[in-house]
């Protein structure tokens, strides 16, 4: 085997050579692939500004896209494209973050300018609505959670922008309903409230049809509530002689 230490430095392979000797630099090669493409839309409409691959017609871009309504609103993206720089409208795709005339900011994947895959959108101050989870084609689909204004929460399943299948909403006021929906309605579940109480409950596009309390005090179920009997107009008159339940609270009073 060859003495390593008794050769030329830069006769040795640049693996094994010392890591106190700087190594020579290629030469740059003059053709630049990527290249600062800009444009100005006109009449105060915005532009954009993006590194663009100067080979190929479409490409992966990565920049700032400005525009400007007729009523003034600004929204600016800042992320990737893809499109033709010197014909097109930049269309984001790919990862990115846009802020709307509103204030609201959406972060996360685009997909032929719209937010698709996993993203976030929070409300303009002093707002605190925000949701994160999965979109589709501009709208939340798939799993996600939402915070409301108002304190509220619901995470679960998303479809077409409504709650769908499996979900658990969750009140300011500490009561929770965890069950099913169905086009943004409840359909079967279960409220926990906060004071003990349990109810099961079913509903028909919306409509109750069906309901059972649990008396969390005395562990026994309240007679079930039909359809029939929630709606029925002759229970809520003065002096009707309906069958009427009552809710009873954890402290054994009737709630009416």
């Amino acid at each position: 085997m060859a003495d390593v230490t008794s050769q030329n430095a830069g006769e040795l392979p640049p693996m094994i050579q010392s890591l106190d000797l700087p190594l020579a630099m290629p030469e740059l090669d003059t053709v630049q692939d990527v290249q600062l493409v800009s444009r100005d839309f006109g009449d105060g409409r915005g532009g954009f500004a993006a590194l663009h691959n100067m080979h190929l017609s479409k490409s992966i871009m990565t920049g700032t896209f400005t525009s400007a309504s007729s009523s003034g609103g600004v929204t600016r993206y800042e992320g990737t494209f893809l499109s033709d720089p010197h014909h097109e409208t930049p269309t984001p795709s790919g990862q990115g973050v846009r802020t709307n005339p509103d204030g609201s900011v959406y972060a996360g994947q685009w997909k032929n300018g719209r937010p698709d895959g996993h993203g976030e959108w929070t409300a303009p101050p002093p707002s605190c609505e925000s949701y994160v989870g999965e979109w589709r084609r501009g709208r939340k689909h798939g799993l996600g959670l939402q915070k409301f204004s108002n304190g509220d929460t619901y995470e679960g399943d998303w479809v077409e922008g409504k709650f769908h299948d499996r979900g658990k909403f969750m009140y300011a006021n500490g009561d929770e309903y965890v069950g099913l929906f169905e086009n943004g309605l409840k359909k079967q579940g279960t409220f926990y409230y906060k004071d003990g109480r349990v109810s099961a409950r079913k509903w028909d596009n919306g409509c109750l049809v069906s309901n059972q309390d649990f008396d969390a005090r005395r562990r026994t179920y309240q007679p079930t509530l039909n359809r029939m009997m929630a709606h029925n107009p002759a229970r809520n008159m003065l002096g009707s002689t309906e069958p009427h339940f009552h809710v009873i609270s954890p402290r054994g009073n009737k709630i009416n």
